[in-house]
């Protein structure tokens, strides 16, 4: 394998995007629907980069697929390098023999950026994997481009106090509405609790906590949107597992 595709899949594995700031990142984006095989193992895939974010020729990547149904959704689906710039489109051919799993449109290449020169707490790191936090209403959090070119802290900070807003919100709509969501918890910290009563004391330190949960195991989540208030309930139904550092 190539020095540089070796090393890429390495610091993937590793999560290299929480590595130092001299480093090269590592960013997800979403492949096109445009497509054309290559041959019987190998597809040319498309990605749209943002404004300002190039790479080079002849850089790694690795196609990761998103979850749709179950987490074998979410394997490796192979690796390639870009072999074409048009403006702010990349092409890569990625090989996909081993996996057996052709690309599909939403499916993630991850591959090298320059540093950014932001605040790097959760959201950033949640914005590599293509990751996007929604309210209740399913308006965003964050734009998972531009936190990009502009983010720092008081910003995060911010998003984080209307994350625990929300999931204030809809704790207690819940409870006046629809008292029969509020289940029994079974086993972790809030074991014996009821789900509902423990959003609607949500705490700053809950949110970071469930936030370092899905930045360390972001398959299932990456590439998609999903409504906080949702995910949070499920990881406190599930005994809201948290990071060991």
């Amino acid at each position: 394998m190539n020095r540089s595709l070796l090393l890429l899949c390495i610091f993937f594995s590793a999560k290299c995007f929480a590595q130092a700031d001299t480093a090269k990142w590592v960013r997800a984006f979403p492949v096109t629907g445009y497509m054309v095989d290559v041959s019987d193992s190998i597809k040319l895939v498309q990605v749209q980069l943002p404004d300002g974010v190039t790479i080079p020729e002849k850089q790694a990547g690795v196609l990761r697929g998103i979850y749709r149904d179950t987490r074998a959704d979410t394997i490796v689906i192979g690796t390639g390098r870009c072999n074409l710039i048009k403006g702010n489109y990349y092409y890569f051919t990625v090989n996909y023999k081993q996996s057996g799993r052709q690309p599909r449109e939403g499916d993630l290449l991850f591959t090298f950026v320059k540093p950014a020169p932001v605040y790097r707490g959760q959201v950033i790191k949640l914005g590599a994997y293509y990751i996007g936090l929604q309210n209740v209403y399913e308006d965003p959090f964050y734009d998972r481009h531009t936190i990009f070119s502009h983010w720092g802290k008081s910003e995060e900070a911010s998003v984080i106090d209307s994350m625990v807003a929300d999931i204030h919100f809809t704790g207690n709509y819940f409870l006046e509405n629809n008292p029969g969501m509020n289940v029994k918890i079974k086993g972790g910290r809030y074991d014996g609790k009821m789900v509902l009563n423990i959003m609607v004391i949500a705490t700053k330190k809950d949110v970071i906590d469930f936030l370092d949960y899905i930045i360390a195991r972001p398959n299932l989540y990456a590439g998609r949107e999903w409504k906080v208030s949702e995910i949070f309930a499920t990881w406190v139904s599930e005994g809201a597992p948290t990071v060991i550092r």
